[in-house]
């Protein structure tokens, strides 16, 4: 299942790569452009073409005047969904970041408590056996990056395995050309052609862009809010649509029950140490020697795995008595670690009570007996409680096999995702699918929020500056550029009735400059000052300033938390 989790991305990728490629080479004729150019900046390599300038207006000529004009109604709905998601955006920036800086605090007071008290606290947050289900703190208990608040990253070897590297990918590649085509779909309604279409590998992390030409400064605000919110727009679409699907059922089509033989694996937490014994797919049919199959619930799952119960505490396995009372004796409930032997105690007889350190393999490979053992020269022996072993017996090919998985047992059930239902035809491949679909839809749902946070060359910093120029519009029924100056006065002129301006368009798309500029001297002229107030421009700076500090401040609690964590 490994390799296809890792050929399969890669061959759609390299399809998709090709499929851009041909197309621009087919529309190299309407163009006179070099087809495909590239440059360097530091660790920032470019690709780019202008072959696919005119793709977006040939689409949109294939269409009819209404439908256009309803595509255009549809992206300007898109502006309310885009304010509406920078709010959120923002909001969720102070959340994720003081979520991580809990953890980053909880994490030190761990680490005091370590060097503090070493010989009380042998097993500490990730591994304590005094409560199941708490940490020192009263927290409840997680796997090494497991993280249950705040936003957690997408980081492979450290958040997600390698093998799913080729598959995020994929689904950020194609969330990035879903999120680009809206910026150039709602351009080509505004009868505006994009510039150049580039791919991007900023120290090795992909993207794309598409740049569109400085005309776009002098669109109104309206425009210009529908141009930034346009592409989200097109995340969030994405993300709805795939949760449409998933609420639909579509994907039971490719599923059937399996609950008559066990139940069935379907993720595995990739740092647990069962992801190398397990995959999505293997079939559990017992635990211990409690049987899973035909249930009709899986509580019989969980409930066995949260109580104290372990099997039949009647039953153990029968072993040579002389064996057994050759073995080193355990010290104070300690084996030896280097021999990864465990305590194993007698049942009955003479020796009831004795405890020796026995190779767990391959005595529990086998079904447990009852106790006693028929014949005196054997004696019944069972692993101690405090071990805390489990037998987790799997079914795979028509054979099976005994995992012994030592450690607390609610680790089991929170690293192991369990169902009823198996893929069917083709399992490594529908798979796949399903993890391809989950991270398309986490990436779109992230790209939506994340582009419109307000940080530098983001779709939220544009998106906030068209919303206080917008603010700051003067009286609906005259239409005059953001600045203007006057340029010629004649107060004696005969052909008007006022003063002769003459206007330029001179807008900059991220100015820091108080707009204050008259146009004219007459009362009349007065009403359409235009003005960016001193507030707005404080106003904006403060958004950008506080978005920059969360994201920065997250990064580096995330930062402080690898190092803690792993340490």
């Amino acid at each position: 299942m490994g390799n296809t989790f890792i050929i399969l991305p890669t061959i759609i990728l390299v399809t998709l790569i090709l499929s851009i490629y041909y197309t621009s080479k087919k529309l190299t004729s309407r163009s006179s452009n070099s087809q495909w150019e590239w440059e360097r900046s530091g660790l920032n390599v470019s690709l780019y073409t202008s072959t696919l300038n005119d793709l977006p207006r040939i689409l949109l000529n294939k269409l009819n005047i209404g439908l256009a004009r309803k595509l255009k109604i549809i992206y300007s709905t898109g502006i309310g969904f885009g304010l509406l998601g920078l709010i959120i955006a923002l909001l969720g920036s102070f959340w994720a970041t003081y979520n991580v800086w809990l953890e980053v605090l909880i994490e030190i007071e761990i680490h005091t408590l370590q060097k503090v008290n070493m010989h009380n606290i042998s097993i500490v947050k990730r591994d304590l056996a005094v409560d199941p289900t708490n940490d020192l703190l009263g927290n409840e208990k997680k796997s090494n990056w497991d993280f249950a608040g705040g936003l957690q990253p997408l980081v492979p070897g450290l958040t997600m395995p390698w093998s799913h590297l080729p598959t995020l990918i994929l689904a950020l590649i194609l969330n990035q050309l879903i999120h680009e085509f809206g910026h150039a779909i709602s351009a080509a309604l505004d009868d505006i052609q994009p510039s150049r279409f580039s791919v991007n590998l900023h120290v090795m992390l992909p993207s794309m862009m598409v740049s569109f030409p400085s005309s776009i400064d002098t669109l109104d605000p309206n425009t210009k809010m529908r141009l930034a919110t346009s592409g989200p727009f097109h995340n969030l679409l994405t993300w709805f649509f795939i949760w449409l699907l998933t609420f639909g059922g579509l994907g039971n089509l490719f599923w059937y029950d399996r609950s008559k033989e066990g139940i069935v694996v379907q993720d595995i937490q990739w740092n647990s140490p069962l992801y190398n014994h397990l995959e999505p797919g293997s079939l559990i049919t017992h635990l211990d020697d409690v049987s899973l199959s035909s249930i009709t619930d899986l509580d019989l799952w969980s409930n066995y795995l949260l109580s104290d119960k372990i099997g039949d505490e009647g039953s153990g396995w029968c072993m040579n008595k002389t064996t057994f009372q050759s073995q080193l004796d355990s010290i104070f409930n300690h084996c030896d670690k280097t021999t990864n032997k465990i305590i194993f105690e007698s049942m009955n007889g003479l020796t009831k009570g004795m405890k020796k350190c026995l190779n767990p393999n391959p005595i529990l490979n086998i079904k447990s007996t009852k106790c006693p053992c028929p014949d005196s020269r054997w004696v019944c022996v069972r692993p101690i409680y405090s071990e805390q072993i489990l037998r987790i017996g799997i079914k795979e090919n028509y054979e099976e096999r005994i995992i012994i998985y030592k450690g607390p047992r609610e680790e089991v059930l929170r690293n192991v995702k369990v169902g009823k239902k198996d893929a069917r035809g083709w399992p490594s491949g529908i798979r796949w699918s399903e993890l391809f679909v989950k991270y398309l839809s986490t990436i779109a749902l992230s790209l939506f929020f994340f582009n419109l946070l307000p940080l530098p060359l983001t779709d939220g910093s544009q998106l906030l500056i068209s919303l206080l120029q917008w603010e700051s519009i003067y009286k609906p029924s005259v239409k005059i550029p953001l600045r203007a100056t006057l340029n010629n006065v004649e107060e004696g002129s005969s052909t008007s009735n006022g003063p002769n301006i003459s206007l330029y368009k001179e807008y900059d798309f991220d100015s820091d400059e108080e707009e204050e500029e008259y146009i004219g001297s007459s009362s009349q002229m007065r009403e359409f000052i235009i003005t960016e107030v001193g507030w707005k421009r404080w106003f904006r700076r403060g958004v950008q300033w506080f978005t920059m500090s969360m994201v920065g401040f997250w990064t580096a609690g995330w930062a402080m938390l690898f190092l803690l964590r792993s340490s």
